[in-house]
């Protein structure tokens, strides 16, 4: 396994407790990356593909606003451009279907799949509580009615009902007295996803899996029916092998003179310590983009996907913008004035869906990454379905939405020989 993040770590998991022996290799600590300060949200209300109608007109008004909830880096990089065609081209009503019921069946397995973790003995912080849709303006309220018909229209039953402005008061007193309504997402609930991260780690470990961390793989090695993985100086053989990565899977894609395209999604995030006068919910601000999640002695502000991000510095304008955010949603809340600033990669394909599933031309080698904002959501799913495929030869009918085959843009076949990179950091 390549990356210890939760899409890593829960495949690993997955695969040790139906037998199999598993080492991760993680390029820094495991779930420091995109899994360190995300909203951790077990969310199918919010299982939709990022492309779909409507998202170019709203992008081209935000690309203006680097502040804004979704931001297009301007880039001349061929690869970026490449990505952001496909893109548009995805940005489609039939395209936008496919992609809903696709990643609204994963999300109705979703849950379960957590079950079946805990079931494992695997402990973490579960919220099993509902998600908040609060809208301030009419316009806001339309829109969220509007995503409840559609998922509805969709076969998905009612995952959002309306709420009156006093029920959402009740039910999370410290929302700013200016709303008006809103939806509640009764199906959805949230994990902690540092503490998932790490009880899933001592659990693979518990059970005799070898986690490397600060091993970045610097090449893969093909020597007939298995793999050498080489970590300066940790060497494994494996009959499979798991890029499991986020966007540094690339790296390691291109050695294999394999590409998918995989955008690079930055989000950034404040963490507070708990205050009486603070969220008690989960809350999510449809107009900034903005989720935020009460977890047990904190909350989390998190926000923005700026898409072609090249590095992890902090932006104080996104921090402040996402802060403002809740503070109007939430007046009265006393945040404390030094929160923990986080800023991380999510992995994004054109079309929005997850790549997950073998490496074709490349025997034994699997991919599990682009899970975009729904990599808590889908992670134990994630790993289930490697794991019916890898050790049980069960291709379930999830991976046909999700194979890379559907993206893969390959230069040419390397059936024995060495793949090097400068490891995905």
């Amino acid at each position: 396994m390549i990356g210890g993040g939760a899409v890593g770590l829960c495949a690993a998991e997955a695969l040790a407790s139906r037998g199999a022996e598993v080492t991760v290799f993680e390029r820094d600590q495991c779930g420091a990356g995109a899994s360190a300060g995300n909203a951790g949200w077990i969310t199918p209300s919010l299982a939709i593909p990022v492309p779909g109608p409507g998202v170019i007109g709203e992008s081209l008004r935000w690309l203006v606003n680097p502040s804004g909830p979704l931001w297009i880096r301007p880039t001349v990089s061929p690869a970026m451009l490449a990505w952001i065609a496909r893109f548009v081209v995805r940005c489609n009503r039939p395209a936008y279907e496919r992609g809903l019921a696709a990643l609204q069946h994963a999300a109705a397995l979703a849950g379960p799949s957590f079950d079946r973790l805990a079931e494992r003995g695997v402990e973490f912080e579960l919220h099993d509580e509902p998600l908040l849709y609060p809208a301030f303006e009419q316009s806001e309220l339309d829109h969220l009615l509007d995503v409840g018909e559609g998922l509805r229209a969709a076969g998905v039953g009612d995952l959002l009902d309306r709420l009156s402005a006093s029920e959402l008061l009740e039910l999370e007193p410290a929302l700013s007295p200016r709303v008006i309504g809103g939806v509640i997402a009764r199906r959805d609930s949230r994990v902690r996803p540092e503490v998932l991260c790490d009880r899933v780690r001592r659990a693979l470990v518990a059970v005799g899996g070898e986690v490397f961390e600060q091993a970045p793989v610097d090449c893969l090695i093909r020597d007939r029916s298995s793999w050498i993985v080489e970590s300066e100086p940790i060497v494994r053989r494996a009959d499979a092998v798991v890029l499991a990565a986020g966007v540094a899977s690339g790296d390691l894609l291109g050695a294999l003179d394999t590409g998918l395209p995989i955008a690079a999604a930055k989000g950034y995030s404040r963490t507070y310590p708990e205050h009486p006068s603070g969220p008690r919910h989960a809350l999510y601000l449809e107009t900034p983009k903005v989720a935020i999640s009460a977890f047990d002695g904190a909350v989390r502000v998190s926000g923005t996907l700026e898409l072609g991000a090249r590095e992890l510095a902090l932006s104080e304008r996104r921090l402040a913008a996402i802060t403002t955010a809740a503070q109007e949603a939430l007046p009265n809340w006393e945040m404390a004035p030094k929160p923990r600033d986080w800023a991380g990669m999510r992995s994004l394909s054109p079309d929005g869906l997850p790549f997950i599933g073998p490496l074709p031309g490349w025997d034994g080698i699997h991919v599990a990454t682009a899970h975009a904002t729904l990599g808590i959501t889908l992670a134990p799913l994630t790993g289930e379905l490697l794991a019916d495929l890898i050790v049980d030869g069960r291709r379930g009918e999830l991976l046909a939405a999700f194979d890379p085959t559907r993206a893969i843009a390959r230069r040419g076949y390397l059936w024995a020989g060495r793949a090097t990179t400068g490891g995905p950091r």
